[in-house]
């Protein structure tokens, strides 16, 4: 059994995390790192909670350490737990600064545990079907695609993710994933070119962006954008074969959030209304959309643990994430494309 430490108790941990810990065989939850133990204890009345890591690891006794606290904890946090000899699952972004996530790959080297990312989209049930007709060929060569991740959110909440701050920001929250897929895909880039606002009225931090990679004959589109409201473009994939247009986000995250059992039937089934359809000059084939799978990120971060097979998401893949979103915010800030 896994005796896993939750460090941070908010949406992140409660939504994307402690459904799987309580809910898949081989882990146990067996501490938490909150200021509000009342609030754990609604949920958890039988787990310690400690004010500080630096407690709960002097408490010891824990073999997987989640960081799920705001960005800019990210690094020192995880660095705590890897010296302790801690496995860690870190939130994205993994960190704030390439350099950052190559010292926590390097330590990870030296320590007992491991180091792995939450690049939970990995296994949207989107991005694993355009993987699919990507690896059968069906696209021919790729030459461009859009992968947006919109929003109806006019005004901005008082939160540390929207507040002022450093990691704050829809694009260090949803830029990662979108990077990461792109890198998934297709690798590292060459350049970057990057376009980050604040568009919301009384908003402290950025808001809306769009984001350019530049590969070798593609190029790939990501972006995000507050005010867009009914269903929304995902994902439009255009090769030389044919194009695969998407709308509508992978159900998991809401399923998380009403409570959906992870053994139900539906988990991860999106609703056949929304699948995307691969089309040619005159005509198109609609393509059932597979199955979303954040199981399968815990299940394959298990057997990581035990039996030292592949990370779902390892830090050594995550920092070219790092090291493109430094290039965009440099892209912003100098108002030019950015090589890297």
């Amino acid at each position: 059994m896994i005796s896993t430490l939750l460090v941070g108790f908010g949406f992140s941990a409660q939504t994307f995390h402690l459904p799987f810990v309580r809910g898949l065989n081989g882990f146990e939850v067996s501490g938490v790192v909150s200021s509000r133990p009342e609030a754990v204890a609604e949920v958890l009345p039988d787990t310690p909670v400690f004010a500080t890591l630096e407690d709960a690891l002097a408490h010891g006794g824990f073999d997987l350490c989640i960081i799920t606290t705001p960005n800019d904890l990210h690094y020192p946090q995880a660095s705590l737990c890897l010296q302790a000899g801690c496995h860690v699952l870190v939130e994205k972004p993994f960190t704030l600064s390439a350099a950052d996530a190559a010292s926590l790959a390097a330590q990870a080297e030296l320590s007992p545990g491991s180091i792995h990312v939450y690049h939970n989209r990995r296994f949207d049930g989107d991005f694993l079907t355009i993987r699919q007709l990507q690896e059968s060929g069906r696209f021919g060569s790729i030459r461009r695609m859009v992968s947006r991740f919109d929003r109806f959110r006019p005004a901005p909440k008082n939160r540390w993710r929207e507040n002022a701050g450093p990691g704050a920001g829809i694009f260090w929250d949803l830029g990662p994933h979108l990077i990461d897929q792109a890198i998934q895909l297709f690798g590292t880039p060459e350049s970057v070119s990057a376009n980050i606002a604040i568009l919301r009225d009384g908003g402290q931090s950025d808001d809306c962006y769009d984001v350019t990679l530049f590969y070798p004959g593609l190029q790939v589109l990501v972006g995000s954008s507050p005010f867009q409201g009914d269903t929304t473009l995902r994902f439009d994939v255009q090769g030389t074969a044919g194009s695969y247009r998407k709308y509508g986000l992978d159900p998991q995250e809401n399923q998380l959030k009403a409570g959906l059992p992870l053994n139900d039937d539906s988990f991860g089934v999106e609703d056949s209304s929304l699948q995307g359809k691969f089309c040619f000059e005159t005509a198109c084939d609609p393509i059932a959309t597979e199955r979303g799978n954040y199981v399968a990120f815990y299940e394959q971060l298990k057997r990581a643990i035990v039996h030292g097979e592949a990370s779902p998401a390892s830090a050594q893949s995550v920092i070219p994430v790092i090291q493109v979103i430094e290039a965009a915010l440099q892209s912003q800030a100098q108002e030019k494309r950015v090589y890297l």
